[in-house]
């Protein structure tokens, strides 16, 4: 739930249920103010200086178009105080600025912070924004901002994630101290093993766009699969072995859908399987956190696919595609292309993360969130006969894989202070691999015989700055 209390103290604004409402301090005369569009992600609620209006900020799933906004209390009117692209989060002064956070469009990490006035009577901007700071390769973290907004207080930070790799034990429910597979500092996300489990499968920004690359567990560079002008995302092996699988995404500047994309494992030139549909066609990741990702370096993406370890079926790899406020799992083949409909699930998209069973007969799922009954679902597909498994005394779940015999879970957490990687069995029962303070795990992928497991540790170094806004 996140909230805010009123400038005086004596109410809440919160957001319960995908619609924001209003209670006196202690919970009292609780009403609801907004009901949430689903075709955007929110940010807020937060309160104007004087008390009077809630203000948040929307973003549009799969467009970047943002805007935020202020609903008056007094007759339930809407202001539009600012629209534009890529908005992150936003402040509203008593001194009659709004100071924004916005991604830039562009191949490094760029994040900008600006300011326009507001007029705080009819809570419209005026004038031209005037941008405070660019960063390249770093972003805002934490803001604070004075109430008359002349200074800015900001972590400056940089994230990147790299692959790890560890050996299990005693049936995989222990772990050997992990080893550090990518050298570079850039976005590195494992998506699958090689068949042989002798090489690691990962995408990598390393040279701008992501590219695709092969490294052994135990070697000291990785070999690059695949180069390209688009974004070459989650490379995976054909059940039967014979085809490198991918997605192929445009740039940011392009509009163009997102593509299955096969190379013979043999050797050849990739060709494309079928293109994606639905809201998200274009590409769209969300952080670990489930916020939308503006600049589409996240791990967790839409759409996505799947394939199985080994299956004698056709159509046994599964695509995810996202819709506003559902996610709909389609069978396919490397060749044949798409097959019937596998399961939809009514679920937030940006909240969702998924895995497939080695033997493709089964999904399992969880929605990220922060409260104590965090589990994950296991579900059988066209079936649709649903198990809870609880995670009790673990939040925050945001990302998991099954184990390679199909029995277990890998999942991972991501509290403030730092993250968890857990293995969960299907009656629930917890133990927790690793532990670990300013760190966060991601994207568990167990080598095919179950001896190894790979997974990303994203880290961020930030530095804490100060910033004299002067509006012109």
């Amino acid at each position: 739930m996140q909230g805010a209390f009123s400038p005086d103290g004596s109410h809440i604004a919160y957001w319960k249920d995908s619609k924001y409402w209003i209670s006196g301090r202690s919970g009292e005369d609780e009403r609801e103010i907004v009901t949430l569009d689903t075709r955007y992600e929110f940010r807020g609620p937060k309160w104007s200086p004087d008390g009077k209006r809630l203000v948040y900020l929307k973003n549009k799933f799969g467009s970047g178009e943002s805007a935020v906004e202020a609903h008056t209390l007094v007759d339930n009117s809407i202001t539009a105080i600012f629209e534009g692209k890529g908005l992150l989060d936003f402040w509203l002064t008593s001194g009659g600025r709004l100071i924004y956070s916005q991604a830039a469009a562009s191949e490094e990490p760029t994040y900008e912070l600006w300011e326009v006035l507001v007029d705080p009577h009819t809570a419209k901007s005026s004038g031209q924004p005037h941008r405070l700071t660019r960063w390249v390769g770093y972003s805002p973290g934490f803001v604070s901002v004075s109430a008359d907004g002349k200074r800015i207080v900001t972590t400056k930070g940089y994230s990147q994630s790299d692959v790890y790799v560890a050996e299990l034990e005693a049936g995989g429910r222990t772990m050997k101290p992990q080893r550090r597979v990518t050298l570079d500092t850039r976005s590195d996300w494992p998506t699958a093993w090689t068949q042989d489990d002798r090489e690691i499968l990962f995408f990598s920004d390393r040279n701008g766009a992501f590219n695709i690359f092969r490294q052994g567990e135990a070697a000291q560079s990785p070999e690059q699969v695949l180069r390209g002008r688009d974004d070459a995302r989650a490379p995976q092996i054909s059940p039967d072995g014979q085809w490198l699988l991918y997605m192929a995404w445009p740039d940011l500047k392009r509009s163009s859908p997102v593509r299955i994309m096969r190379i013979p494992r043999s050797g050849g030139a990739a060709q494309a399987v079928f293109e994606a549909k639905g809201a998200f066609a274009t590409g769209i990741t969300f952080s670990p956190g489930g916020d939308q990702d503006l600049q589409l370096k996240g791990p967790k993406m839409f759409p996505d696919f799947r394939c199985p370890s080994a299956s004698p079926k056709p159509f046994s790899c599964i695509l995810a595609e996202a819709e506003h406020d559902e996610v709909v799992f389609t069978f396919f083949d490397p060749v044949e292309g798409r097959g019937g409909e596998a399961s939809r699930l009514q679920i937030t998209p940006a909240k969702l993360f998924w895995d497939l069973a080695p033997d493709g007969s089964r999904i399992a799922y969880g929605e990220f969130k922060s409260s104590p009954d965090d589990r994950v679902i296991i579900r059988t597909l066209q079936g649709a006969i649903t198990r809870e498994v609880p995670v009790t005394g673990w939040t925050t779940l945001n990302s998991l894989s099954w184990s390679a015999d199909g029995r277990d879970l890998f999942v991972t957490t991501l509290r403030r202070e730092g993250s968890d990687l857990l293995r969960v069995t299907p009656d629930g029962n917890v133990v927790a691999l690793r532990q670990e303070t300013g760190r966060w795990f991601a994207s568990p992928r167990p080598s095919h015989n179950g001896r190894l497991l790979a997974f990303a540790v994203r880290t961020t170094d930030s530095n804490v700055w100060l910033i004299e806004a002067k509006a012109e």
